[in-house]
Protein backbone atom coordinates (compact mmCIF):
# COMPACT_ATOMS: atom_id res chain seq x y z
CA UNK A 1 0.00 0.00 0.00
CA UNK A 2 1.31 3.24 -0.75
CA UNK A 3 2.57 5.74 2.56
CA UNK A 4 2.34 8.57 0.48
CA UNK A 5 1.78 10.35 -3.08
CA UNK A 6 4.19 12.88 -4.18
CA UNK A 7 2.96 15.48 -6.97
CA UNK A 8 6.15 17.25 -9.04
CA UNK A 9 6.19 19.17 -11.80
CA UNK A 10 9.69 18.33 -12.51
CA UNK A 11 11.91 15.29 -12.70
CA UNK A 12 14.91 17.05 -10.29
CA UNK A 13 12.46 18.05 -7.88
CA UNK A 14 10.62 14.80 -7.80
CA UNK A 15 14.22 12.73 -7.27
CA UNK A 16 14.79 15.75 -4.44
CA UNK A 17 11.73 14.76 -2.08
CA UNK A 18 11.87 11.10 -2.93
CA UNK A 19 15.65 11.60 -1.29
CA UNK A 20 14.05 12.61 1.48
CA UNK A 21 12.50 8.97 2.48
CA UNK A 22 15.05 6.88 0.62
CA UNK A 23 17.46 8.08 3.55
CA UNK A 24 15.04 7.24 6.50
CA UNK A 25 14.99 4.04 4.52
CA UNK A 26 11.32 4.50 3.00
CA UNK A 27 11.49 2.86 -0.01
CA UNK A 28 10.32 5.22 -3.26
CA UNK A 29 10.12 5.10 -6.95
CA UNK A 30 9.92 8.75 -9.33
CA UNK A 31 7.49 7.66 -12.21
CA UNK A 32 8.65 9.29 -15.26
CA UNK A 33 5.59 8.30 -17.31
CA UNK A 34 2.11 8.12 -16.26
CA UNK A 35 1.57 4.68 -16.69
CA UNK A 36 -1.94 4.29 -14.60
CA UNK A 37 -1.32 0.40 -14.54
CA UNK A 38 2.02 0.78 -13.46
CA UNK A 39 1.40 3.34 -10.88
CA UNK A 40 -1.37 0.78 -9.25
CA UNK A 41 1.18 -1.51 -9.30
CA UNK A 42 3.85 0.21 -7.65
CA UNK A 43 5.17 -1.31 -4.39
CA UNK A 44 7.56 1.29 -2.59
CA UNK A 45 5.77 3.13 0.79
CA UNK A 46 6.53 6.41 -1.58
CA UNK A 47 5.76 7.31 -5.33
CA UNK A 48 6.69 10.14 -6.71
CA UNK A 49 4.98 11.70 -9.77
CA UNK A 50 6.83 14.08 -12.73
CA UNK A 51 4.08 15.65 -14.41
CA UNK A 52 6.26 17.58 -16.26
CA UNK A 53 3.92 20.65 -15.84
CA UNK A 54 6.27 23.48 -14.74
CA UNK A 55 6.53 25.31 -17.86
CA UNK A 56 3.37 24.77 -19.32
CA UNK A 57 0.64 27.08 -19.12
CA UNK A 58 -1.64 27.20 -16.16
CA UNK A 59 -4.56 25.45 -17.59
CA UNK A 60 -3.00 22.87 -18.91
CA UNK A 61 -0.76 22.43 -15.96
CA UNK A 62 -4.19 22.12 -13.78
CA UNK A 63 -5.79 19.50 -15.81
CA UNK A 64 -2.25 17.34 -16.06
CA UNK A 65 -2.61 17.34 -12.15
CA UNK A 66 -6.00 17.06 -11.73
CA UNK A 67 -5.68 13.76 -13.75
CA UNK A 68 -2.98 12.41 -12.06
CA UNK A 69 -4.63 13.17 -8.71
CA UNK A 70 -7.73 11.77 -9.92
CA UNK A 71 -6.11 8.22 -10.63
CA UNK A 72 -4.53 8.46 -7.24
CA UNK A 73 -7.77 8.95 -5.66
CA UNK A 74 -9.67 6.38 -7.24
CA UNK A 75 -6.17 3.91 -6.11
CA UNK A 76 -6.88 4.31 -2.44
CA UNK A 77 -4.30 6.80 -1.88
CA UNK A 78 -4.61 9.11 1.43
CA UNK A 79 -1.87 10.94 1.91
CA UNK A 80 -1.06 13.67 -0.98
CA UNK A 81 2.29 16.09 -1.19
CA UNK A 82 2.08 18.51 -3.73
CA UNK A 83 5.98 19.04 -4.78
CA UNK A 84 6.68 22.56 -5.65
CA UNK A 85 9.77 24.28 -6.49
CA UNK A 86 11.81 25.94 -3.66
CA UNK A 87 12.52 29.19 -5.94
CA UNK A 88 9.02 29.34 -6.41
CA UNK A 89 9.32 28.52 -10.68
CA UNK A 90 6.06 26.97 -12.20
CA UNK A 91 2.34 26.95 -12.17
CA UNK A 92 1.74 26.54 -8.39
CA UNK A 93 -1.18 28.61 -7.97
CA UNK A 94 -3.11 26.15 -10.97
CA UNK A 95 -1.35 22.84 -9.51
CA UNK A 96 -2.11 23.61 -5.84
CA UNK A 97 -6.09 23.99 -6.70
CA UNK A 98 -5.95 21.08 -8.74
CA UNK A 99 -5.20 19.07 -5.84
CA UNK A 100 -6.82 20.38 -3.66
CA UNK A 101 -9.81 20.20 -5.85
CA UNK A 102 -9.98 16.17 -5.74
CA UNK A 103 -9.03 15.43 -2.46
CA UNK A 104 -10.39 18.20 -0.58
CA UNK A 105 -8.40 18.37 2.26
CA UNK A 106 -9.22 20.02 5.77
CA UNK A 107 -5.86 22.46 5.58
CA UNK A 108 -3.26 23.52 2.53
CA UNK A 109 -0.04 23.90 4.13
CA UNK A 110 2.04 25.31 1.89
CA UNK A 111 5.66 25.69 3.12
CA UNK A 112 8.38 26.30 0.39
CA UNK A 113 11.45 26.93 2.73
CA UNK A 114 14.36 24.92 2.57
CA UNK A 115 16.34 26.04 4.94
CA UNK A 116 19.66 23.63 5.01
CA UNK A 117 19.80 24.48 1.35
CA UNK A 118 19.42 28.62 1.48
CA UNK A 119 15.82 28.65 1.11
CA UNK A 120 13.77 30.74 3.46
CA UNK A 121 10.47 32.33 4.04
CA UNK A 122 10.09 35.22 6.02
CA UNK A 123 7.40 37.79 6.45
CA UNK A 124 5.53 35.77 3.12
CA UNK A 125 8.31 36.79 0.94
CA UNK A 126 10.76 33.73 -0.21
CA UNK A 127 14.53 34.53 -0.24
CA UNK A 128 17.26 32.46 -2.00
CA UNK A 129 20.58 32.59 -0.03
CA UNK A 130 19.10 36.06 1.89
CA UNK A 131 17.81 38.15 -1.67
CA UNK A 132 14.10 37.81 -2.31
CA UNK A 133 13.33 35.39 -5.21
CA UNK A 134 12.92 38.32 -7.78
CA UNK A 135 15.98 39.79 -7.45
CA UNK A 136 18.46 36.53 -8.33
CA UNK A 137 18.90 34.93 -11.16
CA UNK A 138 15.65 33.10 -11.08
CA UNK A 139 14.04 36.08 -12.20
CA UNK A 140 15.84 35.79 -15.54
CA UNK A 141 15.59 32.05 -16.15
CA UNK A 142 15.17 31.26 -19.90
CA UNK A 143 11.82 29.06 -18.65
CA UNK A 144 9.37 30.21 -15.77
CA UNK A 145 11.01 33.23 -14.68
CA UNK A 146 9.64 34.39 -11.31
CA UNK A 147 8.68 38.32 -10.69
CA UNK A 148 7.43 37.74 -7.61
CA UNK A 149 9.11 36.83 -4.16
CA UNK A 150 5.72 37.38 -2.09
CA UNK A 151 3.98 33.47 -2.25
CA UNK A 152 0.62 34.70 -1.44
CA UNK A 153 0.25 37.01 -4.01
CA UNK A 154 2.05 34.93 -6.63
CA UNK A 155 -0.37 32.11 -5.99
CA UNK A 156 -3.31 34.71 -6.27
CA UNK A 157 -2.17 35.18 -9.74
CA UNK A 158 -3.85 31.42 -10.56
CA UNK A 159 -6.14 30.74 -7.64
CA UNK A 160 -9.24 32.86 -6.52
CA UNK A 161 -8.65 31.02 -2.94
CA UNK A 162 -8.58 32.33 0.09
CA UNK A 163 -5.11 32.35 1.41
CA UNK A 164 -3.95 33.23 5.26
CA UNK A 165 -0.61 33.88 6.13
CA UNK A 166 1.20 32.96 9.58
CA UNK A 167 4.34 34.85 10.05
CA UNK A 168 8.00 33.95 11.57
CA UNK A 169 7.00 35.84 14.66
CA UNK A 170 4.40 33.39 15.51
CA UNK A 171 5.95 30.02 14.57
CA UNK A 172 9.60 31.27 16.64
CA UNK A 173 6.75 31.52 19.44
CA UNK A 174 5.93 27.74 19.50
CA UNK A 175 3.79 24.72 18.99
CA UNK A 176 0.69 26.02 20.85
CA UNK A 177 1.09 29.87 19.20
CA UNK A 178 1.15 28.07 15.30
CA UNK A 179 -2.07 25.34 16.25
CA UNK A 180 -3.79 28.84 17.51
CA UNK A 181 -2.50 30.44 14.57
CA UNK A 182 -3.95 27.58 11.93
CA UNK A 183 -7.03 27.79 14.10
CA UNK A 184 -7.92 31.72 13.18
CA UNK A 185 -7.10 30.84 9.25
CA UNK A 186 -9.62 28.55 9.50
CA UNK A 187 -12.26 30.50 11.33
CA UNK A 188 -11.82 33.17 8.75
CA UNK A 189 -11.99 30.71 5.27
CA UNK A 190 -8.46 30.79 5.02
CA UNK A 191 -8.14 27.35 4.28
CA UNK A 192 -4.93 27.53 2.21
CA UNK A 193 -1.94 29.12 4.92
CA UNK A 194 1.30 30.06 3.96
CA UNK A 195 4.17 29.73 6.55
CA UNK A 196 7.15 31.43 7.46
CA UNK A 197 10.32 29.59 8.19
CA UNK A 198 14.25 29.96 8.51
CA UNK A 199 15.39 26.77 10.49
CA UNK A 200 14.58 23.35 9.71
CA UNK A 201 12.81 22.94 13.46
CA UNK A 202 10.43 25.66 12.36
CA UNK A 203 8.90 23.14 9.70
CA UNK A 204 8.84 20.33 12.02
CA UNK A 205 6.76 22.87 14.28
CA UNK A 206 4.31 23.45 11.55
CA UNK A 207 4.02 19.86 10.37
CA UNK A 208 3.42 18.47 14.43
CA UNK A 209 0.71 21.59 14.43
CA UNK A 210 -1.13 19.89 11.61
CA UNK A 211 -1.96 16.73 14.24
CA UNK A 212 -5.43 17.74 14.96
CA UNK A 213 -6.55 17.43 11.26
CA UNK A 214 -7.28 14.01 9.50
CA UNK A 215 -7.43 15.63 6.12
CA UNK A 216 -3.90 17.62 4.84
CA UNK A 217 -2.53 18.62 1.91
CA UNK A 218 0.97 19.28 2.02
CA UNK A 219 2.50 21.86 0.26
CA UNK A 220 6.49 22.25 -0.59
CA UNK A 221 9.86 21.75 -1.56
CA UNK A 222 12.16 19.05 -0.04
CA UNK A 223 12.52 20.79 3.27
CA UNK A 224 9.06 19.93 4.00
CA UNK A 225 9.22 16.47 2.88
CA UNK A 226 11.93 15.98 4.83
CA UNK A 227 9.66 16.11 8.35
CA UNK A 228 6.58 13.85 7.29
CA UNK A 229 8.38 10.48 8.49
CA UNK A 230 8.52 11.21 11.79
CA UNK A 231 5.49 13.01 11.39
CA UNK A 232 3.74 9.80 10.58
CA UNK A 233 6.01 7.59 12.44
CA UNK A 234 7.47 5.54 9.41
CA UNK A 235 10.52 3.54 9.68
CA UNK A 236 12.11 0.90 7.70
CA UNK A 237 15.04 -1.33 8.25
CA UNK A 238 18.75 -0.15 6.73
CA UNK A 239 18.65 -2.03 3.05
CA UNK A 240 22.28 -3.05 1.05
CA UNK A 241 22.04 -0.85 -2.48
CA UNK A 242 25.31 -1.46 -3.66
CA UNK A 243 25.43 -1.62 -7.23
CA UNK A 244 28.25 -3.08 -9.10
CA UNK A 245 29.71 0.59 -11.33
CA UNK A 246 32.43 0.48 -13.54
CA UNK A 247 33.71 2.63 -16.27
CA UNK A 248 33.52 6.67 -16.63
CA UNK A 249 31.25 8.59 -15.15
CA UNK A 250 28.95 11.12 -17.71
CA UNK A 251 28.18 14.52 -16.36
CA UNK A 252 25.40 16.13 -18.74
CA UNK A 253 24.94 19.97 -17.60
CA UNK A 254 22.24 21.52 -19.69
CA UNK A 255 21.25 24.36 -16.76
CA UNK A 256 22.46 28.30 -17.43
CA UNK A 257 22.60 28.98 -13.75
CA UNK A 258 25.84 30.52 -12.25
CA UNK A 259 25.87 27.90 -9.61
CA UNK A 260 25.93 24.99 -11.90
CA UNK A 261 28.73 26.94 -13.79
CA UNK A 262 31.08 26.39 -10.68
CA UNK A 263 30.19 22.99 -10.28
CA UNK A 264 31.40 22.47 -13.89
CA UNK A 265 34.66 24.17 -13.61
CA UNK A 266 35.34 22.82 -9.84
CA UNK A 267 34.57 19.08 -11.64
CA UNK A 268 37.30 19.61 -14.59
CA UNK A 269 40.17 19.96 -11.83
CA UNK A 270 39.63 16.11 -11.32
CA UNK A 271 42.41 14.36 -12.90
CA UNK A 272 40.98 11.88 -15.82
CA UNK A 273 37.92 13.95 -16.67
CA UNK A 274 36.94 16.21 -19.86
CA UNK A 275 35.15 18.57 -20.98
CA UNK A 276 32.68 18.47 -24.13
CA UNK A 277 31.20 21.85 -25.05
CA UNK A 278 28.18 21.96 -26.90
CA UNK A 279 27.55 25.08 -28.96
CA UNK A 280 24.29 26.14 -28.92
CA UNK A 281 24.81 28.90 -31.45
CA UNK A 282 26.11 26.38 -34.01
CA UNK A 283 22.86 23.77 -32.73
CA UNK A 284 20.65 26.53 -33.68
CA UNK A 285 22.25 26.61 -37.09
CA UNK A 286 22.56 22.89 -37.89
CA UNK A 287 21.30 20.27 -35.20
CA UNK A 288 22.62 17.51 -36.71
CA UNK A 289 25.93 18.44 -36.86
CA UNK A 290 26.58 19.79 -34.01
CA UNK A 291 24.95 16.93 -32.20
CA UNK A 292 27.38 14.76 -33.65
CA UNK A 293 30.77 16.79 -33.21
CA UNK A 294 29.85 16.47 -29.68
CA UNK A 295 29.24 12.74 -30.03
CA UNK A 296 32.66 12.38 -31.58
CA UNK A 297 34.48 14.00 -28.87
CA UNK A 298 32.85 12.21 -26.22
CA UNK A 299 33.08 8.87 -27.59
CA UNK A 300 36.81 9.65 -27.90
CA UNK A 301 37.03 10.58 -24.52
CA UNK A 302 35.15 7.90 -22.68
CA UNK A 303 37.18 5.09 -25.61
CA UNK A 304 40.65 6.47 -22.91
CA UNK A 305 37.87 5.54 -19.83
CA UNK A 306 37.68 9.51 -19.09
CA UNK A 307 35.09 10.60 -17.00
CA UNK A 308 33.56 13.80 -19.26
CA UNK A 309 31.68 16.53 -18.72
CA UNK A 310 29.04 17.48 -21.65
CA UNK A 311 27.84 20.59 -20.89
CA UNK A 312 25.87 23.82 -23.11
CA UNK A 313 27.16 26.58 -20.87
CA UNK A 314 30.54 27.35 -18.76
CA UNK A 315 30.04 30.85 -18.11
CA UNK A 316 27.02 33.95 -19.02
CA UNK A 317 29.01 34.43 -22.34
CA UNK A 318 28.04 31.06 -23.69
CA UNK A 319 24.72 31.86 -22.11
CA UNK A 320 24.49 35.26 -24.11
CA UNK A 321 25.49 33.76 -27.11
CA UNK A 322 22.66 31.00 -27.29
CA UNK A 323 20.52 33.57 -26.27
CA UNK A 324 21.53 36.04 -29.47
CA UNK A 325 21.91 33.04 -31.43
CA UNK A 326 18.29 32.02 -31.00
CA UNK A 327 16.92 35.84 -31.16
CA UNK A 328 18.74 35.99 -34.88
CA UNK A 329 16.82 32.57 -36.16
CA UNK A 330 13.60 33.78 -34.09
CA UNK A 331 13.62 31.79 -31.30
CA UNK A 332 13.15 32.78 -27.36
CA UNK A 333 15.09 31.87 -24.55
CA UNK A 334 12.26 29.03 -23.88
CA UNK A 335 12.91 27.25 -27.31
CA UNK A 336 16.50 28.26 -27.09
CA UNK A 337 16.40 25.78 -23.46
CA UNK A 338 14.33 22.92 -25.00
CA UNK A 339 16.21 22.57 -27.80
CA UNK A 340 19.72 22.18 -25.84
CA UNK A 341 17.72 19.81 -23.85
CA UNK A 342 16.17 17.58 -26.78
CA UNK A 343 20.04 17.49 -28.29
CA UNK A 344 21.32 16.56 -24.97
CA UNK A 345 19.42 13.71 -24.54
CA UNK A 346 20.21 12.91 -28.51
CA UNK A 347 23.81 12.99 -27.21
CA UNK A 348 23.07 10.48 -24.28
CA UNK A 349 21.58 7.68 -26.07
CA UNK A 350 24.69 7.57 -28.55
CA UNK A 351 26.88 7.03 -25.87
CA UNK A 352 25.51 3.83 -24.27
CA UNK A 353 27.47 1.42 -25.97
CA UNK A 354 29.85 2.22 -23.48
CA UNK A 355 29.98 0.89 -19.51
CA UNK A 356 29.43 3.86 -17.91
CA UNK A 357 29.28 4.14 -13.97
CA UNK A 358 26.19 6.05 -14.15
CA UNK A 359 25.11 9.49 -15.40
CA UNK A 360 24.46 13.10 -13.34
CA UNK A 361 22.37 15.21 -15.03
CA UNK A 362 22.08 18.52 -14.15
CA UNK A 363 18.43 20.66 -15.10
CA UNK A 364 15.29 19.53 -15.09
CA UNK A 365 14.62 19.96 -18.99
CA UNK A 366 18.26 18.30 -19.41
CA UNK A 367 17.17 15.21 -17.08
CA UNK A 368 13.72 14.40 -18.39
CA UNK A 369 15.43 14.38 -21.64
CA UNK A 370 17.91 12.20 -20.90
CA UNK A 371 16.00 9.31 -19.22
CA UNK A 372 13.11 9.30 -21.95
CA UNK A 373 15.64 9.10 -24.62
CA UNK A 374 17.41 6.22 -22.54
CA UNK A 375 13.77 4.84 -22.61
CA UNK A 376 13.60 4.99 -18.45
CA UNK A 377 10.14 4.23 -17.11
CA UNK A 378 11.15 5.51 -13.53
CA UNK A 379 14.19 6.25 -11.26
CA UNK A 380 14.54 3.97 -7.54
CA UNK A 381 15.68 6.63 -5.15
CA UNK A 382 18.99 4.95 -3.21
CA UNK A 383 20.59 8.39 -1.29
CA UNK A 384 21.70 11.17 -0.58
CA UNK A 385 25.00 12.57 -2.60
CA UNK A 386 24.42 16.05 -0.56
CA UNK A 387 21.30 18.40 0.50
CA UNK A 388 19.27 17.60 -2.25
CA UNK A 389 21.25 15.67 -4.19
CA UNK A 390 19.86 12.09 -4.80
CA UNK A 391 21.62 8.92 -6.35
CA UNK A 392 19.15 6.36 -7.91
CA UNK A 393 19.35 3.75 -10.86
CA UNK A 394 17.17 3.95 -13.73
CA UNK A 395 14.30 1.68 -14.06
CA UNK A 396 13.34 0.11 -17.84
CA UNK A 397 14.95 1.26 -21.08
CA UNK A 398 18.15 0.31 -22.66
CA UNK A 399 20.31 1.76 -19.20
CA UNK A 400 18.01 -0.88 -17.00
CA UNK A 401 19.64 0.06 -13.45
CA UNK A 402 22.48 2.52 -14.25
CA UNK A 403 23.22 5.15 -11.41
CA UNK A 404 22.12 8.18 -11.91
CA UNK A 405 22.82 11.59 -9.95
CA UNK A 406 19.67 14.01 -10.59
CA UNK A 407 20.23 17.73 -9.59
CA UNK A 408 18.56 21.11 -9.93
CA UNK A 409 20.31 23.95 -11.76
CA UNK A 410 20.92 26.09 -8.78
CA UNK A 411 21.25 23.56 -5.94
CA UNK A 412 24.46 22.64 -3.89
CA UNK A 413 27.85 23.55 -3.48
CA UNK A 414 30.66 23.64 -5.99
CA UNK A 415 31.90 20.14 -5.10
CA UNK A 416 28.34 19.06 -6.33
CA UNK A 417 30.04 17.10 -9.14
CA UNK A 418 32.70 15.55 -7.58
CA UNK A 419 30.66 14.60 -4.86
CA UNK A 420 28.58 12.46 -7.14
CA UNK A 421 31.29 11.17 -9.13
CA UNK A 422 32.76 10.26 -5.69
CA UNK A 423 29.33 8.48 -4.49
CA UNK A 424 29.72 6.20 -7.73
CA UNK A 425 33.07 4.90 -7.11
CA UNK A 426 32.73 4.76 -3.38
CA UNK A 427 29.85 2.17 -4.22
CA UNK A 428 32.30 0.48 -6.89
CA UNK A 429 35.25 0.53 -4.04
CA UNK A 430 33.10 -1.08 -1.42
CA UNK A 431 32.02 -3.91 -3.74
CA UNK A 432 35.45 -4.78 -5.05
CA UNK A 433 36.06 -5.19 -1.49
CA UNK A 434 34.12 -7.71 -0.91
Amino acid sequence: MIKLAVIADDITGANDTAVQFSKRNISSCVRIDFDQEKILKETADVIVIDTDSRDIVPSAAYDRVKSVCEVLQDSGVKNIYKKIDSTLRGNLGAEIEATATVFQPEIVVIAPAFPSNKRVTVGGYHLLDQIPIELTEIAHAPKSPVDESRIVELLHKQTDSKIGLISLHVVMKGLEAVKQAIKQCLECGEKWIVFDAVLDEHLERIVKATQDYHKVLWVGSAGLAEQLPDFYQWSAEQKNIGIAAKGPVLVIAGSVSKVTQAQISTALNLPNIELVKMNVANLIQDKELEIRQCTIQAKKQLEQGKDIVIASAVDDCDVLAAVAAGKICGLSSTEVSEQTAVALGDIAIQLTDYQLAGMVLTGGDTAIHVCRSLGAEAIEILEEVAVGIPLGRLVGGCCNGLQVVTKAGAFGQEDAFVLSIQAMRKVDEKLNCI
